[in-house]
């Protein structure tokens, strides 16, 4: 339009722009009305609620972990449990065996029956032989020596491969046992984080609804505490990767 004409200014002169400022800041002016002390709580409030949700959600993942970790190390411990006391039957089997085959020797020693003592001497067993050999070396005269070859050393020494093995168990058992405790801790603690970003929800919830900004203000404050001790928590707690 001809500028001489009269008519309406056009959409780049100083007069439209000086209005579009004035209505964005009109805008401007009923945005912050609007956001007075009690908006600010609410907006306050959402942040909180938001947060605690996150970390109730992270933490109760991490419990689970958690209690993954403690099945695992509690099927360990009762694997090598089971372990340790299947060698100790079979160290204890293997003593009566000895006891019983030793009594034996000695009823036909005392009957004189040399023969079947020689063909239970080829029969021993290897925890019972290098004991019994050390123990008729101290014969003198050919007379039974005192004593049992159960009450030597080498006899001891025989069980050395099966008692390192029931030590071998024994040990990790105590370690898986040590570690299933540890989880079932640390679940615990996790679990606890989450029930206090429980109380959080009802808290900073609550709140809201309430009709004096002081009492407002108050529950807000004390949401954002146990928020933050809660996530303080759950920081210094030992994490679990996350696994797809």
């Amino acid at each position: 339009m001809d500028p001489g004409s009269g008519g309406e200014p056009s959409d780049g002169s100083p007069a439209h722009a000086e209005s579009a400022a004035s209505q964005l800041g009109r805008a401007l002016d009923d945005l912050a009305q609007r956001f007075d002390q009690r908006d600010w709580v609410e907006l306050a409030a959402t942040v909180v609620l938001s947060l605690a949700v996150l970390v109730a959600a992270w933490s109760a993942y991490q419990a689970s972990l958690w209690g993954g970790v403690q099945s695992a190390n509690a099927s360990q411990y009762t694997g090598h449990l089971t372990e340790s006391s299947e060698v100790a039957t079979l160290i204890t089997a293997q003593m009566e065996s000895d006891s019983q085959a030793m009594s034996t020797w000695l009823v036909m020693a005392a009957e004189g029956n040399e023969r079947g003592m020689q063909i239970l001497e080829e029969r021993f067993e290897g925890t019972l032989r290098p004991a019994f050999d050390a123990w008729m070396a101290g014969s003198t005269g050919g007379d039974i020596p005192p004593g049992l070859p159960q009450d030597l050393p080498e006899y001891v020494e025989g069980f050395d491969e099966l008692l390192e093995v029931k030590s071998f168990h024994v040990t990790n058992a105590a370690v898986a046992a040590e570690a299933a405790a540890d989880a079932n801790r640390t679940g615990d603690s996790f679990v606890l984080v989450t029930v206090i970003l429980a109380s959080v929800l009802f808290f900073a919830g609550v709140g809201t609804k309430l009709k004096g900004q002081a009492m407002r203000i108050t529950m807000l404050v004390v949401a954002s505490f146990l928020c933050a001790a809660a996530i303080a928590a759950m920081l210094s707690l030992p994490q679990q990767p996350v696994s797809f």
